[in-house]
């Protein structure tokens, strides 16, 4: 346990330098030119979108394959991605600095970004931009932001999140979520498939996730609620975690703190075997029903404690350096 909360504090001491050089460099274009395939041609381009100097407002609607790929980007602002049944792309987007914005699009990939790049007296001097993109339901998304706030939903394809500083709301998603920041809270709710979270500073909730789950942020509270899937692994240094919700009969749990306390509120028909490892913080169980023994193995440099509700057939393992720990019954 230690290794990995090592790792984490080792994360939170290079992320500064990484923050640092996006500020001074220029955001990772994302927007690709893409060849031209001989049949069927390429969506027709809007006159204006393109060159050096970008421009600094866009309002269009092209047509786009109902899977297609889309790659929004932008130093600073929001953007929103939402749905609709069509096969078409609307995207609604202005920017308050000097023309920035780069938008590319063919049948099936679309990109728009908010570029550093350019002949502009001030390479810094983009502003900010505002970026209203509705797709086809089964769209895949890549987001990216350096100092914004990004806001997704509807999406059946799979859908990769980056930000530096700026909050994350993602909901109702049907496939894969992969989730990295650096500072900024990220609110995760109703993904069809495996969720993946990495942040170091913001508070992280994550509830009605139908795949398997990884958490894991240095400074900050977790809040995981609801899971369908058997895999959820939690880890924060310095912040509270708060699981809530059914224990598949085939499930494996971990959650892991330094200082900061873990609150299982479990469901009332658990069927679990819960182990707690601990170097100086308390344990407690209210949990009716559980049966608590000390283990065998318990020494001076730590505490180990297991409790069995139920068969115990699913799997919880809880380590702790100074936090303290509490199991309970929920409502679900």
């Amino acid at each position: 346990m230690r290794h990995k909360l090592l790792s984490l504090q080792m994360r939170a001491m290079v992320l500064p330098a990484l923050i640092a050089a996006l500020a001074a460099g220029s955001v990772p274009c994302l927007a690709q030119q893409i060849p031209r395939p001989p049949s069927p041609p390429r969506a027709p381009r809007a006159h204006g979108f393109f060159g050096d100097q970008g421009v600094a407002k866009i309002d269009t609607v092209v047509p786009f394959s109902s899977n297609g790929t889309v790659e929004l980007s932008l130093v600073a602002g929001t953007m929103k991605i939402s749905t609709w049944d069509r096969n078409q792309v609307r995207v609604v987007a202005s920017t308050s600095g000097e023309p920035s914005l780069q938008f590319d699009a063919s049948s099936s990939h679309l990109s728009l970004e908010q570029s550093r790049n350019g002949r502009r007296s001030r390479g810094d001097d983009v502003g900010n931009a505002t970026y209203e993109v509705t797709v086809p339901n089964g769209s895949r998304a890549t987001l990216s932001a350096v100092s914004g706030d990004i806001d997704a939903s509807g999406m059946r394809g799979s859908v990769d999140v980056s930000t530096v500083s700026g909050s994350v709301n993602v909901r109702d998603l049907g496939s894969t979520l992969n989730v990295e920041g650096v500072s900024g809270n990220i609110t995760i709710a109703n993904v069809g498939s495996d969720t993946r979270v990495e942040n170091v500073s913001g508070r992280i909730s994550v509830s009605g996730v139908g795949g398997s789950i990884s958490v894991e942020t240095v400074s900050g509270s977790i809040n995981v609620g609801g899971v369908r899937g058997d895999r959820v692994h939690a880890t924060t240094v310095s912040g509270n975690l708060d699981f809530a919700g059914p224990i598949s009969k085939t499930g494996r749990y971990e959650f892991e703190t330094h200082s900061g306390s873990t609150n299982l509120r479990l469901a009332s028909n658990s069927n679990v075997a819960i182990s707690v490892e601990t170097f100086s913080g308390s344990v407690s169980n209210d949990y009716p029903g559980a049966v608590r023994r000390r283990n065998s193995d318990s020494n001076d440099d730590g505490s180990n404690y297991d409790y069995v509700i139920g068969g115990g057939s699913g799997r919880i393992h809880v380590e702790t350096f100074s936090g303290s720990v509490h199991i309970s019954q929920g409502n679900q």
